[in-house]
């Protein structure tokens, strides 16, 4: 009777045991019980084998006497008595929106490496570096040396298996017909990318926080989260709602959640604008840290801890989903000065004398139940459209009314439906999440490792591009040059690095005659069609012998005398 769980439908009653299961009714259970006497303490144990005996007793044990395994359950009520709340039949009045304000660093004119550098700038980097070489040393390897041109280049790297990506990352250096990214190759070798890989970090293993579970990506996420508010729009209508980073591992804050794209990896609380720019995250560590104001519960904590971080007197509307929505938040909400709307569920409308939902579905599509509170000045509207919802809103109301297209089964056409005001913003306002994650999806970096934190560390790059594009559409530039999509930003910004940061090669030892071979498959090699002698304009290694010749065969492109030519193709 006390979880809060959303095992069970909205509107089922709490504490009804005529739904127990089958296997719950035939289970045997077992009371311990503490008797407080004069002997002291006494334990008695209540079960199937001494029922009789326990069924003897004169004495009345109350609920508050009851002992489950090791700790006394004192039943007390915890809940507070539900505010009085006056509904009436009335709308709210007309809301007077916040006009947004452009930020004067839009007016910037910037190339895409430059707005993707506003947050991973050279210090967010050279934070990487040192890290990195800390943990070398950590391990036991003093000699390791990284820059931050070969970071910028590996983060080159990163971006670039997001859109052109190999089963292991080895085959952007593998030199196979089907393989071998001559950009990657050319600028790095295997060998150091794999190094910087392995030592890779961005925490000091020396100053860990045992009480924090991500402390070993928290100084990259909190470098991020003040760059990512830094340069916020300043939209004042914003949404928060949980994104899923995947992780098929194991940890104890992974979560999984059926029905999702990503149904298994660490769950993100995420406030975004309304085109998917992620202004703060939260990655989640479980109710007991979550839960930071009992009143509101953790979805409630969310709400607050989130927006405890905008800029002091910047105020905002926020949009959320039937998990963090109450009426209790909406009235603390309102009373720091933000104004709140989302979808909530029936059994948290606090006994409101709202329409029921079956008297609702029977009526028309379109048909909606309105009450508001005199005294809180939030309302509540529950509204019959593919299914019934019910909004909670401290601003906005019924009207004015718009118009939604649904399809008519029985008229066989799309027809027009009343729509209140609060459901066509909600549904404007409530996707930012969902938008961030279309981004990041699309072009997830693929180069993974077998690290719990791997993954929090690479999705907050993927994060910095999508909110460095969302920038770049809104600054003179973007608006001029429609034709950048976010593909090619991700483009620009990859092979700008590679560019500019690749490693001059050095002269090293040739390519032996058996690694040549060994590159021509056995089933060209011994196809024994097209395989044809001619002449080359310089001397080339035999694949065979191993010696100079100016004969190789056309067909598999490998130096070849001819007296060698019948040995290599059989």
């Amino acid at each position: 009777m006390l979880s809060d769980g959303d095992s069970d439908e909205d509107d089922a009653e709490a504490g009804n045991f005529n739904h127990l299961s089958g296997n719950q009714l035939r289970a045997e259970g077992q009371l311990q019980i503490v008797r407080q006497g004069g002997g002291g303490l006494r334990h008695e144990f209540v079960g199937r084998e001494n029922q009789s005996d326990s069924d003897d007793s004169d004495d009345n044990v109350s609920l508050s006497e009851l002992k489950i395994g090791n700790q006394a359950q004192v039943r007390k009520s915890k809940k507070k008595p539900l505010p009085y709340r006056e509904w009436e039949n009335k709308d709210l009045p007309t809301y007077e929106r916040q006009t947004w304000t452009e930020p004067d660093f839009l007016n910037d004119s910037r190339s895409p490496v430059e707005w993707f550098e506003l947050f991973y700038d050279d210090e967010l980097v050279e934070l990487i570096v040192l890290n990195s070489k800390k943990y070398a040393v950590y391990e036991g390897n003093d000699q390791f040396d990284v820059t931050r041109e070969e970071m910028r280049l590996v983060i080159a790297i990163f971006l670039l298996s997001g859109y052109c990506s190999y089963a292991r990352q080895r085959m952007f250096w593998d030199t196979g017909a089907d393989t071998y990214h001559p950009g990657v190759a050319n600028s790095m070798t295997r060998f150091r990318f794999e190094q910087i890989l392995k030592y890779m970090h961005v925490s000091d293993n020396t100053l860990l926080d045992q009480g924090d579970k991500f402390t070993k990506v928290r100084p990259l996420w909190n470098k991020l989260n003040a760059s990512w508010m830094r340069y916020f729009p300043r939209f004042t209508n914003v949404s928060i709602d949980e994104s899923m980073v995947p992780y098929y591992g194991h940890h104890s804050t992974k979560q999984h959640i059926h029905g999702k794209p990503i149904r298994f990896g660490y769950k993100i609380w995420c406030m975004a604008t309304r085109l998917g720019y992620l202004i703060q995250a939260e990655p989640y560590q479980g109710a007991s840290t979550g839960n930071t104001n009992p009143e509101l519960g953790v979805g409630g904590s969310v709400v607050t801890n989130l927006l405890s971080k905008l800029p002091n007197g910047f105020k905002v509307h926020v949009y959320i989903d039937n998990f963090f929505t109450s009426l209790r938040l909406l009235t603390a909400l309102k009373e720091s000065g933000h104004q709140g709307t989302g979808t909530i569920r029936s059994n948290r409308v606090e006994k409101a004398p709202l329409e029921s939902l079956q008297s609702i579905k029977s009526k028309p599509r379109g048909s909606y139940h309105q009450i508001t509170d005199k005294k809180s000045g939030i309302t509540l509207v529950r509204y019959n459209d593919n299914n019934v919802v019910t909004l909670a809103s401290s601003a906005e109301g019924v009207l004015p009314l718009g118009s939604a297209q649904r399809w008519s089964s029985s008229q066989k056409k799309k027809i027009g439906i009343p729509q209140p005001l609060c459901i066509q913003q909600y549904n404007r306002y409530m996707g930012g999440t969902d938008r961030l994650d279309q981004n990041v999806g699309c072009y997830r970096i693929s180069i993974n490792r077998k690290k719990w934190y791997w993954q929090l560390m690479m999705w907050p790059l993927n994060v910095s591009v999508n909110n460095a594009f969302q920038l770049y559409k809104l600054s003179p530039d973007g608006q001029e040059n429609r034709s950048l999509d976010y593909l090619a930003f991700i483009r620009v910004i990859t092979t700008t690095y590679l560019g500019k940061y690749s490693l001059p090669r050095t002269m090293g030892r040739p390519l032996k005659p058996r690694c040549k071979r060994r590159r021509v498959p056995d089933g060209v090699r011994l196809d024994g069609q097209g395989h044809i002698i001619i002449s080359n304009a310089t001397q080339i290694r035999c694949a065979m012998c191993h010696k100079n010749t100016t004969k190789k065969c056309r067909k598999c492109d490998v130096g070849c005398h001819t007296n060698c030519f019948e040995a290599f193709h059989s």
